[in-house]
């Protein structure tokens, strides 16, 4: 006989799979919904783990059915393992129809868990062979030992993550995760001229900072932050005559977007970026974007020296999928999620 992986529950699969992918983590929903849960049940229940030399396969799941998860005892899975794959096979109240196993197939198990590295493939099986193929990998089925204790599960958890998920994804993750979100002021240091500023709680002061501190030295030779604002300040006088001082000079009463930043690395003149911080509205739409033009011709910057950038959290954050059409031509969006990431709204045509 098998042997058998600690017994754990479907609903303690379900939160265990929300500890491995937090809410940080994109493309969570699928990874951490109802049929990834049964998938990892199931290959659980049915010891379906590298190494022990069973496999299953989609329709193993399929036909699986919430009575037999009743069956807890070593004998009851034993007695269900010697029969889940004979054919004709069905649970008494089988989890799904039959003809629905594409979903599991493709969308969760091809596309998702084996690039993840929480499923593996049985090498040597013809496409076409209806023999199971799949086991959970041995180092992701540990991760769902009911005996381990807290410390080393998130040990365990973060060495995974470590070794199977893209460097990228981690980094989106940790910047996702940073502190001073909600509570206490949010400091935040200029590039170039290395001023302070304290901004109030809240995520859009999040954005701000990153946008100041990981943003502009990307985009910019020389950066210098002449305008900064929030929703509770709107001017910090720690800023004023800094535009003055480069030989910029914005109209006071204009409406000046979030952050103002510009560039005095080259010799054809000053470049200017406007940048809104978007956490919940605001973003640099068609109408905006001609308002700023204008403020910058009024302070004699001409059209091609002007950048525009909206800054969002992340690109799976509600504000940005509310905002994505009202997003102006040619104009940037970034990620405080992502900072090496810029995506241009490129009008063909253009350079």
């Amino acid at each position: 006989m098998p042997t058998l992986p600690p017994f754990a529950s479907l609903l303690f699969v379900r939160e265990r799979l929300s500890l491995i992918f937090p809410e940080s983590f994109p493309d969570r929903s699928i990874l951490i919904g109802e049929m990834a849960a049964r998938m990892v049940f199931v290959a659980l229940y049915g010891a379906f783990v590298d190494g022990l030399g069973r496999y299953f396969r989609p329709s193993t799941v399929i036909r699986f059915g919430f009575p037999q998860t009743e069956k807890i005892t070593d004998e009851e899975r034993h007695t269900w393992i010697a029969s889940c794959h004979t054919p004709g096979q069905k649970a008494l109240g089988q989890w799904y129809a039959d003809n629905t196993r594409e979903p599991l197939r493709d969308d969760l198990i091809r596309n998702r868990a084996i690039p993840l590295g929480m499923i593996l493939k049985r090498e040597g099986v013809a496409t076409t062979s209806p023999a199971p193929i799949y086991c959970l990998a041995e180092s992701f089925a540990k991760l769902f030992d009911p005996t381990i204790d807290e410390e080393s599960l998130v040990e365990l958890i973060a060495l995974w993550q470590e070794r199977n998920l893209d460097p990228m994804v981690l980094q989106r993750m940790r910047l996702l995760r940073r502190t001073g979100v909600k509570e206490g002021q949010v400091m935040v240091t200029l590039p170039t001229t290395g001023t302070t500023l304290r901004l109030p709680p809240g995520e859009a002061s999040v954005i701000t900072r990153d946008v100041c501190e990981a943003l502009l030295e990307q985009i910019m030779v020389a950066p210098v932050v002449v305008h900064v604002s929030t929703s509770e300040i709107k001017t910090f006088r720690e800023l004023s005559g800094e535009a003055e001082d480069i030989g910029l000079h914005l109209n006071a009463s204009a409406e000046l977007p979030d952050i103002v930043a510009a560039d005095t690395g080259h010799a054809d003149g000053l470049r200017l970026v406007f940048i809104e911080v978007v956490h919940s509205d605001g973003p640099i739409t068609e109408l905006r974007k001609e308002c700023l033009l204008k403020i910058a011709a009024d302070s004699g910057i001409p059209r091609k020296h002007v950048r525009m950038i909206t800054a969002f959290e992340d690109r799976n954050s509600y504000p940005f999928k509310k905002r994505i059409s009202e997003l102006a031509r040619g104009s940037d969006v970034w990620f405080r999620s992502e900072p090496g990431l810029l995506i241009r709204l490129m009008i063909l045509g253009e350079v």
